[in-house]
């Protein structure tokens, strides 16, 4: 499997820093942005799985900026960061933009660690399922046109012991 690439966005360098120190040996691909546009370009020219992003930004705060995102990458994970407990806030990022989760400013190492982790167990979940929804509508596709070469193909008869029985 590729390695799980993450964006952190954040007007704060120095908070930038400190969660590129927590994460350095996770294993992640780690990109970082300091405002919502230099992070649409970062997705633009980059795969992204997950962005994480702050409330509080110049220019346009984070929840905007999410739900755009939603918007137009839907199969990105988000999370927010804030210093601002509010759960008005946290309720429209969850709600209106699809956050997976809210995180409160200071946080614990060890609990942005789990976080990504279930977060990224919880992509890689939606994508097989959407791989599994996939291949089973190809092969519904490719039954409904044996059908129509072959009309009857597709009705199975069972005895009372589940075998196929042929007529």
């Amino acid at each position: 499997m590729n390695k799980f690439s993450i964006l952190i966005v954040d007007d704060d360098k120095n908070l930038l820093q400190s969660i590129k120190r927590a994460l350095r040996k996770e294993g992640y691909s780690l990109h970082f942005a300091t405002g919502a546009k230099a992070a649409l370009k970062t997705i633009n020219n980059t795969h992204i799985d997950m962005v994480i992003s702050d409330y509080k930004m110049p220019g346009i705060n984070g929840l905007h900026f999410l739900q755009e995102l939603k918007e137009s990458n839907p199969e990105i994970l988000t999370i927010m960061m804030t210093g601002v407990e509010d759960v008005k806030i946290a309720a429209r990022a969850i709600n209106e933009a699809g956050v997976y989760k809210f995180i409160i400013k200071p946080w614990s190492n060890e609990d942005l660690k789990i976080t990504i982790r279930r977060a990224a167990e919880s992509l890689k979940i939606i994508k097989e399922r959407d791989l599994l929804l996939q291949k089973m509508k190809s092969r519904d596709a490719a039954l409904q046109r044996l059908e129509k070469k072959y009309p009857g193909i597709s009705n199975v008869v069972r005895d009372e012991e589940g075998c196929i029985v042929s007529k």
